[in-house]
């Protein structure tokens, strides 16, 4: 288990003993969005910056990437498209969703909000998910079969 913290660092957790087992130094601003991804943890914080993290052979997790946004991150979350490719949804303070291919982190579109959105939840399998702002409004949104549209 991770996780984040106000203090720029992320802990990793034994479930069995419920002890911290190595933190994770990167960021130099708050964490305030982790996600598991296939064999990898992204990490977003209000430093501007999304690192993807992943296991190397010294048996330590280490950043294998650093997206730098300009704007600091709120909240992530992944979806696939129809055709099956993977997406991050990445929530920044100045009240936009972008929306990045990955592996590439070529950017695929951009949702607007009116304040920042707190939180994205995807919905099962189906293209999906809610953005929750900082308004209160939820917005329920939906890929389309077009890779770079939205409806």
């Amino acid at each position: 288990m991770f996780s984040g913290s106000r203090d720029n660092t992320i802990r990793v957790w034994d479930l069995d003993t419920m002890e911290c087992i190595e933190t994770l130094y990167g960021h130099t601003s708050a964490i305030m969005s982790l996600i598991c991804w296939e064999t990898y943890l992204l990490s977003g914080s209000m430093d501007g910056t999304i690192k993807v993290w992943a296991d190397k052979e010294s048996g330590h997790i280490e950043v294998i990437h650093t997206q730098e946004e300009g704007h600091g991150v709120i909240a992530l979350g992944g979806i696939h498209d129809e055709e099956d490719k993977a997406i991050l949804l990445v929530s920044c303070d100045d009240s936009c969703v972008r929306l990045y291919d990955l592996p590439s982190f070529e950017e695929r579109g951009r949702l607007f909000a009116k304040k920042e959105v707190c939180a994205i939840e995807v919905l099962g399998s189906k293209g999906i998910f809610v953005t929750g702002d900082a308004t209160g409004q939820l917005a329920v949104w939906k890929l389309d079969g077009k890779p770079s549209s939205l409806r």
